[in-house]
């Protein structure tokens, strides 16, 4: 719930201010308090059981639901005893935490909790005073998505960007589990079309470097996007660029046939003609037509 965040204010940036309790999830976890960071989790469950509990803050999820969360292919047994161990051992994970974050209370004196509760039907993680990077990586986006939406161009873009600063990487990488892999496909998807917006601002500012650095993340996330490969193709080839034209070209090509076994799109190889006969060097050319004609606004 994100009711139980630390204020947007406080992050717009990407930054967590430095009395919080910190999560991250995106391109490795981590969980910090007071600059002290859990880097060894006993064996079992409750690292991942956590990790659960965070995309599900705020919920009571019964004990058969998170059974089948950890435990996927194995059937949910009410004897069984292993929830009972994991929700012992993050317990004693979370009093150790909450220790150090309560010798670092933020600067209005408030001190950030986090509780596992047992309820009727289950347990609910509560939180307070937490920054976590998923919760802050949507907020941003929904904020620069809201921004496009009343024509605050320049707003938009900050917010995207600052999206993209807390985006280190995929969510929990090397968690093989369904509802990480969904969520993961999740955050994939709204970075993909963020940076599409900060690629076609860059364009029309002429910012062709902050162009080539935004394709480099695209193609991190989505390496067979074949738009991206134009828009490397295009600005490489009003630069004059021709053997990196010739390179990234063959680079898509390999890559669709390889993995998609499909060709090349026609507007694929006609732009890459063109660029290759110097036709996109003109000082007219507007870099922006390798792009739809409109930019999704709906992340």
């Amino acid at each position: 719930m994100r009711s139980s965040s630390v204020a947007l204010d406080e992050y717009v940036d990407g930054v967590p201010p430095e009395s919080s309790v910190v999560v991250r999830t995106l391109g490795g976890f981590e969980f910090s308090a007071g600059g002290h960071e859990i880097d060894r989790w006993r064996a079992g469950k409750a690292r991942v059981l956590f990790q659960f509990m965070l995309l599900n803050r705020g919920r009571v999820l019964s004990r058969e639901t998170l059974y089948e969360a950890l435990w996927p292919d194995t059937g949910w047994s009410g004897n069984s005893s292993s929830l009972k161990v994991a929700v012992h051992m993050l317990r004693a994970a979370l009093v150790s935490q909450l220790q150090h974050a309560c010798e670092h209370p933020d600067a209005d004196g408030g001190r950030p909790s986090l509780q596992l509760v047992t309820h009727q039907l289950g347990y609910v993680l509560k939180t307070e005073g937490v920054w976590v990077d998923f919760e802050v990586f949507d907020d941003l986006i929904d904020r620069g998505r809201a921004a496009d939406a009343r024509g605050d161009g320049v707003e938009a873009a900050r917010l995207f960007a600052a999206a993209m600063d807390v985006h280190r990487g995929d969510f929990l990488p090397g968690v093989d589990l369904d509802w990480a892999e969904v969520h993961r496909m999740w955050l994939r998807s709204r970075a993909l079309l963020a940076l599409e917006r900060l690629v076609k601002t860059h364009l029309a500012a002429g910012d062709h470097l902050a162009v080539l650095d935004r394709c480099r993340e695209m193609l991190a996330i989505e390496p067979l996007r074949e738009e991206t490969y134009r828009i490397l193709m295009a600005v490489h080839g009003h630069l004059g660029h021709l053997s990196q034209v010739q390179r990234w070209y063959g680079i898509c090509s390999t890559r669709l046939r390889r993995e998609l076994k499909v060709g090349l799109d026609e507007s694929t190889v006609r732009l890459h003609g063109r660029a290759i006969r110097g036709e996109l060097v003109e000082a007219g050319f507007d870099l922006a037509t390798v792009l739809p004609r409109r930019v999704p606004v709906g992340i």
